[in-house]
């Protein structure tokens, strides 16, 4: 009974001693070194509804700076920004003490003055978007020489370190060149440069508004077939690959198509080998995938085979070569050959969607009966000199089968949807982060728009302008749906847009300047010839008035007239 009285009187004198410390006053975070320039933070713990003075007093105990004159408190704690600054200039090196005062408390935190940190100011130049990255000069004025380093954060409020580069005291101009943006909008560039000595600046923040790369225009004709000879409604083998004729496309998204039969459960993973004659005993030159492969005919034998066309789903003779099993020709090479005419079978789809992959522009089409649906980024596989049997082969396939959610190493894919063997359409995958529970895209979201995968093809999972992403696919398009996948190879450029509006200004000196400039007021002139007062747009560049002029390589204006851009498209066949 006793040693219960004892405890009780214990825990209340405890309860006591921490109220009373949480009234009282003191220091929670104190920076140990300032460095002046720097922003420091400093916490302290004031009794409410009191007054708060915060002095800084050197190594005499002389006062120096009042930060906080008896100023009224109303919650705890306080914060309270330092940067070693009186008056606009550093204090001297040497040993000081913060001392904070309320009421009849005092509490005091000892600190030292260190050297000065760097201290910045930038500005950016246009962005320059291209179809897979965007790029923009940074002209950046530091005190001190050090290390410039950029964090790009998103609206979305994640961040991508896109620079970490070596800068002089004084101007400098810099390039952040190929960066890659998952979502368009408002950003922000967070900007530091840190000394030899490990001392940083404080953070200058620009605002940048980056938008997504355009939709490149349809592609000239071509055609894959070296059989066809016209365009034959509803049939792929024949279609003008990168025309963009919805009507024409849904005729071959609804038409019926020519397979290989495949037996059993398991038909959609089973393989047929393409033969070089029509014999079983001759060499196979490529695999077709049963039941969801469409093949091309080109012959029927009396002999009870078939001469087809088809794009090689093997792992190829490079698969092969390394050991890793068995492999034919090259993956997916255009090929002919023979296969047995009773394995031959039509499948019909189904007619609510279509789906149309272009390998060129890595997007991915849904169709219906009434045209385009919507547009979606895309990465197919990205085939290496090490590992070309990662490629994508074109074709005509369907969707055959939910797979739903599978690992892939250390990935995971959602919304599997199986359309050649192994070949399989996803979400964009993620890395699982058990420590925080989350899904971590970023490893492979930055890459849409451009190949990357080992085969499959991962789907954008951001929802896009018309609120459709691969869950959307995965919740509307239904199996046995037509997907067919455009070829890239042996396709011309695509079109070149203008990098600028045609009205935009454009900058130059009148007196004898060689360069054009997009800033008015560009670091790389003397200042006496600033603002630069010639001007003409984009459009009047061509002027022969202004033809010896050349691009200023720290501002960034465009670096090819509009006429080069033209001539360039001409080139590719768009004219």
């Amino acid at each position: 009974m006793r040693f219960r009285f004892l405890l009780l009187i214990l825990m209340g004198s405890l309860f006591c001693f921490g109220h009373a410390m949480a009234d009282g006053l003191s220091f929670s975070i104190a920076p140990e070194v300032i460095n002046p320039g720097k922003a420091e933070r400093i916490v302290l713990q004031v009794p409410e509804n009191s007054d708060l003075t915060l002095e800084i007093r050197d190594a005499g105990d002389q006062l120096i700076q009042m930060l906080r004159d008896h100023t009224a408190v109303t919650q705890s704690p306080v914060t309270v920004i330092y940067n070693g600054l009186l008056n606009g200039e550093a204090l001297p090196q040497g040993d000081y003490t913060f001392q904070a005062s309320s009421g009849d408390q005092t509490a005091r935190q000892s600190f030292s003055v260190g050297d000065a940190a760097p201290a910045i100011q930038a500005s950016t130049g246009t962005p320059v978007r291209t179809r897979k990255d965007v790029s923009f000069s940074l002209d950046v004025t530091s005190s001190k020489s050090g290390t410039l380093n950029a964090l790009l954060i998103s609206p979305e409020g994640g961040a991508q370190p896109i620079l970490s580069v070596p800068v002089e005291a004084g101007s400098n101009t810099v390039r952040a060149e190929g960066i890659h943006i998952a979502v368009t909008g408002d950003y922000t560039l967070s900007l530091t440069v840190t000394d030899e000595n490990g001392v940083s600046s404080n953070s200058y923040q620009l605002a940048i508004a980056l938008t997504a790369p355009a939709t490149p225009k349809p592609q000239p004709t071509i055609r894959p077939s070296s059989q066809a000879k016209e365009t034959v409604t509803g049939d792929y083998w024949s279609m003008e690959l990168g025309n963009c004729d919805w009507e024409a496309i849904w005729q071959v998204m609804i038409a019926p198509m020519t397979i290989v039969e495949g037996t059993g459960k398991q038909a959609e993973r089973q393989t047929y080998k393409l033969r070089a004659a029509p014999d079983t005993k001759s060499e196979a030159i490529g695999l077709i995938t049963c039941q969801t492969q469409g093949v091309h005919v080109l012959e029927t034998l009396d002999n009870g085979w078939t001469k087809v066309e088809t794009y090689n789903s093997s792992y190829g003779e490079a698969y092969s070569d390394a050991g890793k099993g068995a492999g034919y020709g090259l993956t997916g090479a255009l090929v002919q050959g023979y296969v047995e005419t009773d394995r031959l079978g039509t499948f019909t789809p189904r007619t609510e969607y279509g789906l149309l992959i272009d390998k060129m522009t890595q997007e991915l089409y849904i169709v219906n009966k009434n045209g385009l649906v919507s547009t979606l980024l895309v990465s197919t596989g990205f085939a290496s000199s090490s590992q070309p049997w990662n490629e994508t082969p074109a074709g005509e396939y369907y969707l055959s089968s939910k797979v739903g959610d599978f690992p892939s190493g250390n990935l995971i894919c959602q919304y599997g949807m199986r359309f050649n063997n192994g070949d399989i359409l996803h979400q964009v995958p993620y890395i699982y982060n058990e420590k925080y529970d989350l899904k971590d895209f970023s490893t492979c979201e930055k890459y849409l728009g451009e190949k990357a995968s080992h085969g499959c093809v991962r789907v954008q999972r951001r929802a896009n302008d018309d609120g459709v992403n691969m869950k959307w696919i995965w919740d509307n398009v239904p199996t046995k749906t037509k997907l067919l996948i455009w070829e890239d190879s042996g396709r011309p450029e695509p079109f070149m847009e203008y990098p600028v509006a045609a009205d935009t200004v454009l900058y130059y000196n009148p007196n004898g300047g060689h360069y054009y400039h997009a800033d008015q007021n560009c670091s790389s002139i003397k200042n006496r010839f600033l603002p630069l007062e010639g001007s003409m747009t984009y459009a009047e560049l061509d002027d022969p008035a202004y033809g010896a002029l050349t691009p200023c390589k720290h501002c960034n204006p465009p670096t090819l007239r509009m006429s080069e851009i033209d001539q360039i498209n001409a080139q590719n066949g768009y004219w």
